[in-house]
This record gives C-alpha cells, structure tokens and sequence, in this order.
C-alpha cells in the first residue's frame, strides 16, 4: 500500500496545509506540540484549526467573521455560549454560530479541539448532496455517546446538522463498498469514529456520470493515492476530487463535514 505525506508545508505563506488524511498520531504530535492556535488548512470558505485550552478560564471571545464547528479531541471544559453552559469532553462536538460569545474552562490539563471555521453564510448553489433549502441545526453540543450510538445503529446515513453552506451527516458503509464519485460543488472533511478502510482520493473517474446534478459517479478511478483510515484521523476531500472508500467485511463511521461555497 502507498502512502503520502497526509500534510505539506507552503514554504510561502509558512502554513501547514492538510491534504489526503492525517493519521491520529500525527495528530497527536502536532496537537502536543500547540499552545497557539495552528492552522492546518486555510481554504477561502472553510480553515480548520488545531486549539488547546490548558489553564483556568480563557477570556470570551466572538468569532463575527466565521460559524465554527468543535470536535472535542481530548479534555473536559466548561464551555459557555452566551448564557448557556456545558460540560463538554472528548469526542463531543460542539456548535459555535458567529457572533456567539463564547468562554472555555478546562476542567484541568490541556482541552484540545479541532475548530472547523464556515465563512460564508448562504448557499448559493442549490444543487448536490444537503441542498435541501429547509434548514436543520444542531444542537449546541451533540455528545461522544450520541454520535457513537448513532454510528452503531444506523443503516443509512444520518444527518447532525444542515443548515447555511454546512451539512455534517454520521456516514456509514454497512461492510461494503461505497461509490467511486466526485463532488463538483461541495469540500469534504471526514472524522473518522469506527471502523476501518481503504480510502483512494484524486486520479481521474472512469465513466463518470452526473447523477444527480453536481455529483459524478463513476465505475472505478485511475492514477488514486492510497491510504489505511481508521478511528482518530481526518481525511480532506477538495471538491472536483475523485474519492472512494472501502471497509472491506468491517461497519466505516464517520463524521462528514461538507461544505458547498
């Protein structure tokens, strides 16, 4: 099996710019090595940041400019969103919409989440997967035992959040297969929670097929990086990039984070 670097430095812009899958312990190393907030994939309508929280109260903040998306990956805190509060731990995702003030209280050592940032606010495209118009949020917290019962018992896809640019689904592939395919309109961003898989990204689609308007669908792909994904890593699916994964005879769950401006 090939492997690639799953991140490249832009020597330019001195920013660490995510690509393919990142494994769990390169995870873990980059996270250890954090104090400030380090960027690992800046796009013009998504980032992604690695943060960590590690003494007392942080002060409150406001994000105006960015919907923001939590996966909680080690820690417990007290987090606040306006006037509610939560205790948040490990495996949790947390909703923060712009402009809510938001304040972290670690419950002692380090919290550590990665910060999904959505710029813009409306999707203009109506077309490819969660376009429906109808408008389904989150709750501000959907926590570990949810998200993992939901992954254990769910036959079919089921969506945690549509609503603006965004849609997050827990995806399943029932040991089998899923299709070779490639989202014209929409970034894709996967947390990886069970299972495992053989996952081919980019090359070029054979007989690709729209079906439906802004997804192509083909019958296999040539010239795809290769990869071994499982439980603790990220995978980046650019729009306009072939993609397929594979559980062999194992149930795959992740978390989708779509984005579709």
């Amino acid at each position: 099996m090939r492997f690639l670097l799953a991140f490249l430095l832009t020597a330019s812009a001195g920013l660490c710019q995510m690509r393919d899958v990142l494994k769990s312990a390169e995870i873990d190393q980059m996270f250890a090595r954090t104090t400030d907030p380090l960027a690992v994939l800046t796009k013009p309508n998504y980032a992604v940041q690695f943060r960590v929280n590690s003494q007392g109260s942080g002060a409150s903040q406001t994000h105006p400019d960015a919907d923001e998306f939590w996966f909680v990956r080690r820690g417990a805190a007290r987090v606040s969103l306006n006037d509610r509060r939560y205790d948040v731990n490990a495996g949790d995702v947390v909703s923060v919409p712009r402009a809510t003030v938001w304040q972290i209280a670690p419950a002692g050592g380090r919290f550590e989440y990665v910060a999904v940032r959505i710029f813009p606010t409306e999707r203009h495209l109506r077309i490819g997967i969660g376009a429906a118009a109808q408008p389904r949020p989150m709750p501000d917290v959907a926590t570990k035992a949810k998200i993992d019962a939901t992954l254990a018992s769910a036959e079919q896809n089921v969506t945690l959040h549509s609503a603006g640019t965004v849609l997050i689904n827990h995806v399943v592939y029932l040991a089998k297969p899923g299709p070779w395919e490639v989202h014209q309109t929409c970034d894709d961003l996967y947390f990886v929670r069970m299972g495992t898989a053989r996952a081919q990204i980019d090359g070029t689609l054979i007989n690709g097929k729209e079906d439906p308007p802004g997804e192509l669908k083909g019958t296999g792909v040539t010239g795809a990086r290769e990869f071994h994904v499982e439980p603790g890593d990220m995978v980046v699916i650019p729009r306009n990039t072939a993609h397929f994964m594979d559980p062999g005879a194992v149930k795959l769950g992740y978390l989708l984070v779509k984005v579709c401006e």
